[in-house]
């Protein structure tokens, strides 16, 4: 797609695609480059109704389009993506375990595992009131968490462990 003030191609022109403006432009940059929000952009490009205007840009072909362009550009130039990070985590973590550096290798996991999603931040787990629960209570509800996990784990192999179960000990 032609950035802002270069021609569009003849076959491009007769699909009746328009060129992205000036305008367009300054509040895909601001947006992108400037960690704004899309109604600050708007507001910044200079759109008179920034809320509404963000939302009809970012639904805009054109302007979706070189959104997208925009992007791949970043990640041509910095080389920065999910895969690449968590491939590169994985590297640093058998380095470090092949050192026997332990610490290093536990944070490099941590790290891979919270860009993948499956680890997350306590503060983002809500809370039950769990100093209000009996011990009963909790252990009922740790054993019925517990079981959920298992139902979603998927068994590598037959000769796998069993995890301890939580509740009652005789």
């Amino acid at each position: 797609m032609p950035k802002v003030g270069e021609n569009l191609p003849k076959e491009q022109r007769e699909k009746g695609l328009k060129r992205l403006t000036q305008r367009q432009q300054d509040f895909l940059d601001n947006f992108m480059h400037k960690d704004m929000t899309q109604t600050n952009a708007a507001r910044q490009a200079g759109y008179s109704n920034p809320s509404v205007d963000a939302v009809r840009l970012l639904r805009n072909p054109v302007v979706q389009e070189r959104w997208q362009e925009m992007q791949e550009e970043n990640r041509a130039r910095f080389g920065v993506t999910l895969d690449k990070s968590l491939r590169d985590l994985l590297k640093i973590r058998n380095e470090a375990l092949d050192r026997e550096r332990y610490g290093e290798a536990i944070r490099a996991e941590e790290l891979r595992l919270r860009a993948s999603g499956v680890l997350i931040n306590k503060s983002h787990v809500l809370h039950e009131k769990v100093d209000k629960m009996s011990k009963e209570e909790i252990l009922a509800e740790l054993q019925a968490l517990q079981q959920k996990a298992e139902s979603r784990m998927k068994r590598a192999n037959v000769s796998h462990i069993e995890p301890k179960k939580i509740g009652k000990t005789s």
